[in-house]
């Protein structure tokens, strides 16, 4: 059948317009000759162009077999999980019981039980035990018989019904307890649902593991076709087939000698995609706990150092009016909270309380050393100009900031213009870029602030001391008690320096 199809193609499309026109009727009438040696030749009359009852008889017998499966073939959920059963089905017991501990009911159980910290390594180990009993072979065997199943399902949810109707306009779907009554149709009726029909049965064949499909239908219940009823529907499927009489039917009433289809194959990596999702799932879990983790420590944090975690001292870098480029999937104001949390910190405390504490040990203390005094100085005043500078950034977002009114005007046009979606992540990440900045340096100054206080609390508990000497007089110029207030000042430094450091790499 296939060398004759070559012969018909290069024999069709080598001649000119009026030698092609002849190719063309010697093609056809000799598609008619071997319709009428073919074993099938009952299935069709040439002459009247008509499809006979012997074909509507053998799609009757095909829909009759798979009818029972049809109604299942449209239930998602089932159909879902016998894809989840099928790739269980190759899984060896260890990573079965990895699966099992990977569920979210199974997760949402050990959470309760569990520590944090405790969890996420217990998940960790899980997931490589899942994704260590995949092999090649494993992972090949799988997709394979869950293709094959998908080749029956394209093939079960074929209308058969509707073709057949075709032939009996009373036939009554599901209903085989009274004989059809078909009669011939014409050929130009048939040809949509025969070239159908020809993409979906072609990858059938009689000599897949077929024994191990229906054995994963009969553990999902599905209603299943007697496995031996299968074998006989494929060979002769595959006889009919192999006859090649539906396309040398469709090639002669469509007067086309070289039409033929493209088999429809399934080849879905079931199980690579499942593995990926199952990886996401866990990950994306132990993101939550992090995360949750996380806000956790900084409203603790937060809550010692102003007494709420609630703060909010910018007008427009805030996480609530970053909302609405979230909501569209667009870059976000990622370091809002701690831009609020910083700026708050130097107009609240720096610049009351430790500007206080800073000029009576800086400008009254007598230093040993110079260089400490400068270098503590120098931490000092590199955090206390920041607010000039982050209040300049939050006002770019302003309605007369330039990055607000570009953001703006971008917002308006970004639903029809997808170009708009590059253009403001991009001014977006720039702001968030500079927040970092600004973050950054101020942790590292407080840090030099808070080693210097860390070491001068040190020096006020000995004797004799060695950086300040007037430790004495310090304490009658202060309204407190000196040294309380710099183990105040440390706490307080020290819990602040560990807020930023949430802030002070990229989110």
């Amino acid at each position: 059948m296939a060398e004759d199809l070559l012969d018909k193609v290069f024999s069709f499309i080598s001649g000119d317009n009026e030698a092609g026109s002849d190719n063309n009727k010697i093609l056809l009438r000799q598609i008619v000759r071997e319709i009428s040696q073919n074993k099938y030749a009952k299935f069709f009359k040439a002459k009247s162009e008509e499809y006979e009852p012997a074909m509507a008889q053998f799609f009757y017998d095909i829909y009759k077999t798979i009818y029972p499966a049809q109604a299942f073939a449209q239930d998602t959920e089932k159909l879902a999980r016998i894809r989840h059963i099928t790739i269980e089905a190759f899984m060896d017991k260890t990573t079965k019981e990895a699966v099992r501990r990977l569920t979210p009911d199974a997760i949402e159980a050990r959470s309760k039980t569990t520590p944090p910290r405790e969890l996420i390594a217990q998940l960790k180990e899980d997931l490589n035990t899942l994704s260590s009993g995949f092999d090649v072979n494993r992972i090949n065997s799988a997709n394979r018989c869950y293709n094959l199943m998908l080749t029956f399902f394209q093939f079960v949810e074929f209308d058969f019904f509707m073709l057949l109707r075709k032939f009996d306009l009373d036939l009554s779907p599901g209903d085989f307890s009274v004989p059809p009554k078909f009669t011939a149709v014409k050929a130009d009726s048939l040809i949509h649902d025969l070239e159908n029909f020809q993409i979906i049965s072609q990858a059938l064949e009689p000599s897949a593991d077929w024994k191990n499909v229906f054995t994963i239908f009969k553990a999902c219940q599905m209603p299943v076709i007697p496995l031996e009823q299968w074998n006989i529907l494929l060979q002769n499927l595959k006889e009919v087939k192999s006859s090649g009489i539906i396309d040398l039917t469709v090639q002669y009433a469509t007067r086309n000698p070289i039409w033929i289809v493209k088999p429809q194959i399934p080849r879905e990596q079931a199980m690579d995609s499942w593995l990926e999702s199952k990886q996401n799932e866990i990950q994306g879990y132990i993101a939550k706990i992090v995360n949750t983790q996380r806000n956790a420590q900084i409203e603790a944090l937060a809550k010692n150092i102003f007494g709420t975690a609630d703060i909010i001292r910018l007008r427009y870098y805030t996480d609530k009016n970053s909302e609405i480029y979230r909501k569209k999937n667009l870059e976000t104001f990622t370091h809002a909270a701690g831009l609020n949390y910083l700026l708050a910190f130097i107009t609240e405390y720096l610049d009351k309380e430790l500007q206080e504490l800073c000029d009576i040990l800086l400008i009254r203390g007598q230093w040993t050393s110079n260089p400490a005094s400068r270098e503590m100085s120098d931490g000092f005043h590199g955090v206390m100009e920041l607010p000039e500078q982050i209040l300049a950034l939050d006002n770019t977002l302003s309605e007369k900031g330039d990055n607000g009114a570009r953001l703006r005007g971008a917002l308006l046009r970004v639903d029809r213009d997808k170009s708009q979606i590059r253009y403001i992540n991009s001014i977006i990440g720039n702001i968030n870029e500079e927040a970092q900045a600004l973050i950054t340096s101020a942790a590292q100054n407080l840090i030099i602030v808070g080693k210097h206080i860390k070491n001068l609390l040190d020096d006020f508990q000995k004797s004799p001391h060695e950086l300040i000497m007037n430790w004495k007089e310090l304490g009658y110029v202060s309204r407190t008690p000196i040294g309380q207030r710099i183990a105040d000042a440390y706490k307080k430094i020290n819990f602040f320096i560990q807020l930023m450091q949430f802030f002070s790499a990229s989110s």
